[in-house]
């Protein structure tokens, strides 16, 4: 039986991962035992379920709160909380508290747990973590050299998932994701969300505004390839494995 524990859960990536667990039923060979949903607003419940379901809504990065999550002792944890990029950006101090200081709170609550527990804890990182100039491939050894508060941020949180998984402490796998598109709705703060603009606009009847020159090249992902990305990370096998 196996056990999950999503932060993140009411986003979009976050809302398909838990269909998309559930639909399965299973994961890492197992059956689910359980599912604790989390954001700072109350995830929806999916109908139809194979395992009891829990929707907490909190704000992960404030003292104690990371201890009271894996209460539990999760198996499984899909990180998916932080601030977007250019939200990160224009609120310093909200970036780093919910970016940095929230991701080492719950690295810090599994670390101190005890009981021998070592979770296989999924993270979700940026390519925002690297830096122009880029190379046409770029490989496994690039410089991370963030050019944004929100890279820095995903950055440090990726050292510490290493680190911690190095020492034996959980099994960590950090995941960089590239620009998820199409997000719907209305935009967001992410400072790339025109990438998702400038396809549901017109789509739409509405304009979209380009605000870089058409020759720019971006990574880009569909929302259902981000979510086989996280369920291929938290099912690999092997010894702990770092971003």
């Amino acid at each position: 039986m196996t056990g999950i524990l999503v932060i993140g859960a009411a986003g979009m990536v976050g809302r398909k991962l838990v269909n998309e667990l559930i639909a399965r039923q299973r994961l890492r060979g197992a059956e689910l035992s359980k599912l604790k949903l989390v954001d700072i607003t109350e995830p929806e419940v999916p109908l139809g379920a194979p395992c009891p379901v829990t929707a907490i809504a909190c704000d992960f990065s404030t003292e104690g709160t990371a201890e009271k999550l894996i209460s539990d002792r999760p198996d499984v944890i899909f990180h998916l909380a932080a601030i977007v990029s250019g939200e990160a950006e224009s609120d310093y101090d909200k970036g780093y508290r919910i970016n940095l200081d929230g991701s080492r709170q719950l690295f810090e609550a599994i670390r101190k747990a005890g009981d021998s527990y070592c979770p296989r804890v999924v993270y979700t990182s940026s390519i925002a973590v690297f830096g122009a100039p880029f190379p046409d491939t770029i490989p496994d050894d690039f410089h991370l050299t963030p050019l944004t508060s929100y890279g820095t941020q995903k950055a440090m949180g990726e050292m510490l998932l290493a680190d911690l998984t190095r020492r034996g402490m959980m099994d960590g796998i950090g995941i960089r994701l590239p620009t998820i598109v199409v997000r719907p709705g209305k935009a967001n703060l992410a400072a790339s969300s025109f990438f998702s603009g400038i396809i549901r606009e017109p789509l739409n009847g509405q304009e979209a505004i380009l605000p870089v020159e058409d020759d720019v090249l971006h990574w880009m992902a569909s929302p259902r390839s981000a979510v086989g990305f996280l369920i291929h990370a938290a099912e690999l096998d092997g010894e702990a494995i770092g971003p």
